[in-house]
């Protein structure tokens, strides 16, 4: 049975108990990601599309896991002195079998508690026998509520409310967001993730608009005007409760986007919110796009003024137009700086590492949507539980190699954040390029070159290997690389 805190009782009778038991005996597998084992369904290591009964676990979403315990360990270190008067708190709404919680619980000593909430009896009893395999039970609270219950109990009590919560919903996380910036307290940080890509990225305009206030458009930096929307959205609702927010980090990787937000309590910062946001056109004739602000002189340009001939109205090429969305900048330099000075020599990626293959991409175009972990939980047939097993408990520095070099690929896409303009809300391809100018593309390194020279700004985008920012307009990037 649980307390008052921890929820409601698992089940109603001890055969359902026990039936639950046999479940996690028969049908789970202990899985290690970073120094955490986990107890998770083994049909999920060998299936394409995770089930999700009798427990939902995505091993995909490892890389997701794995920057959060960089984020919220350099949340921690750079603000916890905010924070000496509560017990530093992590909250995991949607927690399941407990992957992210757990590796929070065991891998970030400075977390004083962890709170894990989840409906599903089957995934919470498979999340608390991985609390007592790593030694963290006593730092765990386990709850089975409605997810608005959870993050509701204490928005009335200020110094109870949590300093992190993790929201990871199947699909939107827009019906919960109300719910979620009422629970974090003045200053704290909530991670978000939102899987329903295909009404972000622009497939489903009308839907976009409905969940998220903002229309999207699908183009080669949907990531990106994903990630911003999704930002601006939590931005409006916080707003109304008189609350601002601070991007600190944001990704977009295979089916979902991820952001990282820290809330203050401030009327004053709230009314600043316009000024965060706005719009991106785009012409899909000659590639050019521009930023708008929200509150623009003068009505937003329909047509594109680069293939407008004058002529007259059937001949002007239209825009197409994504927004309201988050302009401004999203990354935090100072968390991704003490990332990489901290996390970054402890597992072996040094800047110089980055420096020396060109501001943070290694030779060739690694892809950051592809998952070179992944493999590792694919191991067919009935070696697959022995193999788990034996990737869990043992201890020789072999089994800690793949994990360092993922972790190397990782930080690569953190520095490549740290150089990023992202007070650019999008960005150039190299195919787009070359497709503009009707010939092959230039390398990457020659377009840094050239159009950094020309006297605008350039970097390098996290969002995608084969991209980057600049200042500059697409005609006067073909100028400047012919």
């Amino acid at each position: 049975m649980l307390d008052d805190e921890e929820g409601r009782d698992f089940g109603k009778s001890d055969n359902h108990n026990y039936d639950i038991e046999r479940q996690l005996t028969e049908e789970f597998s202990l899985v290690r990601e970073g120094s955490t084992n986990l107890l998770v369904p083994s049909e999920s290591l060998q299936t394409k599309v995770p089930p999700r009964t009798p427990a939902f676990f995505n091993p995909a979403a490892r890389l997701s896991r794995d920057i959060s315990t960089l984020v919220y360990s350099s949340f921690i270190r750079l603000n916890g002195c905010l924070f000496k008067k509560v017990s530093i708190t992590f909250a995991d709404a949607f927690s399941g079998v407990g992957a992210r919680s757990i590796r929070v619980a065991n891998e970030i000593s400075s977390i004083d508690k962890v709170i894990l909430n989840d409906l599903n009896p089957v995934a919470i009893t498979a999340a608390k026998k991985s609390a007592m395999n790593n030694g963290v039970e006593e730092k765990c609270v386990f709850s089975r509520k409605d997810v608005h219950v959870f993050l509701n109990e204490r928005r009335s009590i200020k110094k109870e409310r949590y300093v992190i919560v993790d929201l990871d919903p199947f699909g939107s996380p827009s019906p919960y967001a109300d719910s979620l910036v009422r629970a974090v307290t003045d200053g704290g940080l909530i991670s978000v993730t939102a899987t329903d890509t295909a009404v972000l990225f622009g497939k489903y305009p009308k839907v976009c608009w409905r969940k998220y206030y903002s229309k999207p458009i699908n183009c080669t930096y949907s990531n990106e005007i994903a990630v911003r929307i999704l930002i601006s959205f939590l931005g409006l609702i916080a707003g109304r409760m008189d609350l601002s927010i601070e991007p600190m980090f944001a990704h977009s990787h295979r089916h979902y986007s991820r952001v990282y937000i820290r809330v203050h309590v401030s009327s004053n910062e709230a009314n600043k919110l316009v000024n965060n946001l706005g719009y991106v056109t785009q012409c899909f004739d000659c590639g050019d796009r521009r930023c708008h602000p929200l509150v623009f002189p003068s009505p937003l340009p329909l047509s594109c003024c680069i293939c407008d001939d004058g002529n007259n109205n059937d001949s002007k090429k239209k825009l197409s137009v994504a927004g309201p969305l988050w302009v401004k900048p999203i990354f935090s330099k100072l968390l991704i700086s003490d990332i990489l000075r901290v996390d970054g020599n402890n597992y072996g990626a040094k800047s110089d590492d980055f420096l020396s293959r060109g501001e943070g991409h290694a030779t060739g175009h690694e892809d950051h949507n592809s998952d070179p972990i992944l493999a590792n939980h694919k191991i067919g047939g009935s070696n697959l539980k022995r193999s788990l097993l034996s990737l869990s408990s043992s201890s020789d520095n072999s089994v800690q190699v793949p994990y360092q070099k993922y972790f190397r690929q990782i930080f690569q896409l953190l520095h490549t954040a740290g150089l990023e303009l992202d007070d650019q809300p999008y960005y150039y391809t190299i195919d787009e390029v070359g497709s503009a100018m009707r010939t092959s593309p230039p390398p990457m390194n020659s377009i840094l070159e050239q159009i950094n020279q020309g006297g605008f700004r350039i970097s390098r985008t996290s969002f995608r290997p084969t991209g980057f920012k600049t200042n500059a307009s697409m005609e006067e990037i073909k100028k400047l690389l012919q």
